[in-house]
């Protein structure tokens, strides 16, 4: 008898792992459902690119120096104002944006059992059944997509992108705000107090050679990693209490899905927009009209965009961008290894 029922419990976990799972997530076999989450994750990055790129939220200028004292203080025109906006109608930042979906689904039994009221009262007799069954199921899939900050920001150069229709952060993918509008004022600040770069091509050496953003430097680049996971689970099942049995509990079916997204931002600057004209050839440059308050030192050594120097940075800035966001995909893989 004991063993029949034991036998019993072993077929009922077996055939546990063939019913339906539990769906908590719109289901892969319906139309469009891949490019639907894709499309609300890529709105809702764009939203935030556009909100940031056009913040006019003035932000602090300090002295280079521990004591961090503010730099002119006095009230500047609208267009020289230290903020997100001033600064990229001024500066040709392009770069690239790495997303990457990355879905783990759990499934399974683990239920348990316990026989008691056997044996004698002098030798009472209690079992307890215990069995787990289990898969597991992964998928990944990375893209990558150039930035360009000229189709932000409204300017001279090129048609700019219509602004968001709709409020950010809404959709049924990324929801919650990335605040990238702080990961490029943050950027920004700390350029505005470098006035210790190493230039391009040595800038200070005429006999150095040319110089330009495809050298290896790194002032003015910004870099993120933002991850954002969604953890969705249920368990459950029925508990039955006999004469001489109790079970099969709680766990009779387990479904979790662990949704890990990451985005990977790498921007780099690479020249001076048209509303600026060079009025001095060697470098650093000079322009006109004067570039915003806390426009970076390094500024001053880009070239005005629509020139042939920087259409050749243009390219080689993308290129740099791709690697790093690459070399940064790899760190993250061999951490989680």
């Amino acid at each position: 008898m004991r063993v029949a029922l034991l036998s019993a419990i072993s077929l009922t976990l077996s055939g546990c792992v063939g019913n339906p799972d539990f769906d908590l997530r719109v289901k892969d076999s319906e139309y469009g459902s891949a490019v639907f989450r894709i499309a609300s994750i890529m709105a809702n990055v764009k939203c935030e690119l556009w909100e940031a790129a056009n913040s006019e939220q003035e932000l602090p200028s300090f002295h280079n120096d521990t004591d961090l004292r503010r730099r002119e203080t006095e009230q500047a025109e609208p267009d020289r104002v230290f903020n997100l906006k001033n600064i990229f109608s001024t500066i040709a930042y392009v770069g690239e944006m790495s997303v990457t979906l990355d879905a783990t689904e759990r499934s399974g039994v683990s239920p348990s059992a316990h026989f008691f009221g056997w044996g004698s009262d002098a030798r009472p007799l209690s079992v307890d059944a215990e069995a787990s069954l289990s898969g597991v199921g992964h998928r990944e899939s990375t893209t990558y997509h150039s930035v360009d900050f000229e189709r932000l920001v409204q300017g001279e150069d090129v048609p700019a992108a219509k602004p968001p229709a709709a409020p950010c952060r809404t959709g049924t993918e990324l929801s919650g705000p990335l605040k990238i509008v702080e990961i490029l004022q943050a950027g920004l600040v700390a350029s505005d107090m470098n006035d210790i770069s190493v230039w391009p091509g040595n800038a200070s050496n005429p006999g150095a050679g040319k110089g330009g953003v495809g050298d290896r430097y790194s002032a003015g680049q910004i870099h993120a990693v933002v991850d954002f996971t969604t953890v969705s689970s249920i368990s459950g099942g029925p508990t039955w209490s006999l004469r001489h049995f109790e079970g099969p509990g709680k766990g009779l079916l387990n479904v979790s899905r662990v949704a890990k997204h990451q985005l990977i931002f790498t921007f780099i600057p690479i020249c001076i927009r048209n509303k600026y004209q060079r009025i001095q050839a060697t470098l650093p440059h000079e322009y006109e009209p004067k570039l915003p308050r806390g426009t970076p030192r390094w500024a001053n050594y880009l070239p005005p965009c629509g020139t042939a120097r920087a259409a050749e940075t243009r390219a080689v800035a993308l290129g740099r961008a791709h690697d790093v966001n690459v070399m940064e995909r790899s760190r993250e893989l061999r951490i989680l290894q």
